[in-house]
């Protein structure tokens, strides 16, 4: 008898194994897609804001608000959505994003870009909140970094194929072909997770979570949120509205971006598993700090693309923040937590990129990233509470296990 049941359970690991590979699959392609979405308009936007709508720094505080409002307002949209599959509403949010971006390349002024941006910010938010429940439950305990740094990884070759082929035919297509082919792009991802198979560890929570013991958690994500609005804001826009950054050579700078990403991003994975997330996040924070200080005291162009690419770079240890919450969040609070720790992050989207708007009009440039790097400062801060005590006890023994063995 015993000898049956060995045979039985060979095939059956065998079909479980095919089914987690091909989850990962359907899961890296949606990622593949949303960031090749990004490479072309992080590659376009700023110069097709700037050239086709002539916008300035105050509305590109007030767009980067308003599409942000979307992602402050995400608790309740996983509210609405609790009763459905997270792979269904992870597919049907891709969908609608894709309605949204490929919209950019119709609008004709600041009102009507305004309302394809908010319909683009639902349906981004809305994949955003369920992409780290979708990775995270394929990894096993102590595997998380390495999930989530081979998607990262997988994402930047989106981006970096994203932004050749800009590089190659925007002069032909144009800056507004290219939302429109980037939509085609995210369309199929979307359709992909339709197929996604149910996934054990995707647990949802049919309540809002806000629980004490995740204060960490939130105030990272909010500070975080502070910091990620205004390099993402007013980064790229500095380069093309202070010093006339062409949109080839924007392109390639997001280009030489995506390389170094799709290099480090399965690093910091696993520097995740086996340094630990205090570690990971104060190095990012602390070039963070270098890199907003050379946009704030630095007039070199050059200098402040090596300083960009250097902040796009560190941006990818953000993934420990959420690596942080699996370790220490009961299972049935992660993906409303997450969707919490989003909202948390959006609390400073509806008012950091206007502000940052405003001091870019009233002082100049300069004090807006001055402004970032004091939100930097205060996220170094607080990543230094974060404890092996608080994990969960099996994390706790496999963070002694790693220690030992490295030591050892």
């Amino acid at each position: 008898m015993r000898m049956v049941r060995s045979s039985l359970s060979l095939p059956q690991a065998g079909l479980a194994a095919i089914a987690q590979n091909w989850a990962f699959a359907l899961l890296a392609l949606a990622v593949f897609a949303i960031n090749f979405n990004s490479g072309i308009t992080q590659s376009i936007q700023t110069n097709f804001f700037k050239q086709d709508l002539g916008m300035e720094g105050a509305q590109m505080g007030f767009m980067t608000a308003g599409r942000e409002f979307t992602g402050f307002i995400i608790v309740a949209l996983a509210a609405l959505t609790m009763r459905f599959a997270p792979a269904k509403v992870a597919a049907a949010s891709i969908l609608l994003m894709a309605l949204g971006y490929g919209g950019y390349g119709l609008a004709q002024n600041f009102n009507q870009l305004m309302v394809v941006v908010v319909i683009g910010g639902v349906g981004f938010h809305g994949w955003a909140q369920l992409y780290y429940t979708l990775g995270l439950s394929l990894a096993k305990p102590g595997e998380e970094g390495r999930i989530m740094g081979r998607l990262s990884s997988i994402g930047s070759v989106g981006t970096l194929v994203a932004m050749v082929l800009t590089y190659l035919i925007v002069s032909i297509v144009t800056m507004r072909g290219m939302f429109f082919v980037s939509a085609i792009v995210v369309i199929l991802g979307g359709i992909g997770l339709f197929f996604l198979p149910p996934l054990k560890g995707a647990v949802r929570q049919q309540s809002f979570v806000l629980k004490r013991q995740y204060w960490l958690y939130y105030v990272l994500n909010f500070l975080d949120g502070c910091r990620f609005e205004i390099f993402q804001t007013f980064a790229l826009f500095a380069l093309v509205d202070i010093y006339g950054v062409s949109v080839q050579n924007i392109t390639l700078l997001l280009l030489f971006n995506a390389i170094t990403n799709w290099w480090v991003a399965p690093i910091f994975g696993k520097l995740v598993d086996t340094r630990g997330e205090r570690s990971v996040l104060t190095l990012a924070y602390v070039m963070h700090i270098i890199a907003f200080g050379g946009f704030a005291l630095v007039h070199n162009v050059w200098y402040l693309c090596a300083m960009y690419v250097l902040g796009r770079i560190f941006m990818v240890a953000g993934m420990s923040i959420n690596t942080y919450l699996r370790k220490i969040a009961d299972p049935k609070d992660l993906s409303t937590s997450l969707a919490m720790g989003i909202s948390t992050s959006h609390m400073a989207a509806i008012v950091i990129p206007i502000t940052g708007g405003l001091l870019w009009q009233t002082f100049g440039y300069e004090v807006s990233f001055m402004f970032g790097a004091f939100f930097v400062a205060l996220s170094l801060i607080f990543t230094q509470r974060i404890r092996i005590k608080d994990y969960r006890p099996e994390y706790q023994v496999l963070h002694a296990a790693v220690a030992a063995k490295e030591g050892g």
